[in-house]
C-alpha cells in the first residue's frame, strides 16, 4: 500500500510543478507581450484563476499527505498513548465524512453546471468543478491511509501520529539540564 501511496502523492507533485510552470509561463509571456506590443492575451487572466484554483486543491492534498496541516494541538499535546491515538483516529473518521459530503456536493453541482462555461474562454466550469473531486479524492486517500496505521496502532498500543520533533528545542532542553547538572554538582563541591 505504502508503495501506491508514494506514487500517487508523485503525481500529484508533479501535476502542481506542471501547473505552476504553466502558470509562471503565462505570465512572463503575457508581461513581455504588454511591454513589447502593448496588448496581451485577455483570456490569461481566466486561465490563471483556473490553475490557481486547482495549485490550492494541489497544495492541499500534499499538505494532507505530509500531514503538515494547520491543527489545534491544546488537547491533543496533554493526551498519551491510546487516548491520543484514538482522538486522531476519531478525528480522521469525521475528516473521511467531510471528505464524502464534499464529494457528493461537487457530483451533484457537476451534473447541474452542464450549460455553465467561462465568460472569456468560454472553457466548460466543469473543468473547475473537477478540481474540487481531484483534491478531495486525494485527501480521501491520504486520510484512509492515515485511518489504517493509526487503527494499527491502536491495535498495538503504540502512540499515532508520532509526536513533531524540534531538534534545536530538544538541544537546548538538553544543554539546560547539563548546565543544571554541573550547577548542582558545583554546589554539592562547595558545600
Amino acid at each position: 500500500m505504502q508503495g501506491f501511496i508514494t506514487k500517487f502523492a508523485a503525481v500529484y507533485r508533479f501535476i502542481c510543478v506542471l501547473i505552476l510552470i504553466i502558470m509562471v509561463l503565462i505570465v512572463f509571456i503575457n508581461a513581455m507581450m504588454r511591454y513589447m506590443l502593448n496588448s496581451g492575451f485577455i483570456a490569461t487572466e481566466e486561465v490563471l484563476r483556473y490553475l490557481f484554483i486547482y495549485m490550492t486543491f494541489l497544495g492541499v492534498v500534499e499538505v494532507s499527505n505530509s500531514r503538515s496541516h494547520i491543527a489545534v494541538t491544546v488537547l491533543t499535546d496533554f493526551l498519551k498513548g491510546r487516548v491520543r491515538t484514538f482522538v486522531y483516529v476519531a478525528g480522521y473518521v469525521l475528516i473521511l465524512y467531510a471528505m464524502y459530503v464534499l464529494l457528493d456536493g461537487t457530483v451533484m453541482y457537476y451534473d447541474e453546471s452542464e450549460s455553465s462555461v467561462g465568460q472569456v474562454t468560454g472553457l466548460p466550469f466543469r473543468v473547475i468543478i473537477f478540481s474540487l473531486l481531484f483534491g478531495a479524492a486525494g485527501v480521501f486517500i491520504f486520510t484512509v491511509r492515515d485511518l489504517i496505521l493509526g487503527i494499527k496502532a491502536l491495535a498495538s498500543g503504540e502512540e499515532f501520529p508520532p509526536r513533531p520533533v524540534d531538534e534545536d528545542v530538544e538541544a537546548a532542553l538538553k544543554t539546560l539540564a547539563e548546565n543544571e547538572a554541573k550547577e548542582a554538582q558545583e554546589t554539592k563541591e562547595k558545600a
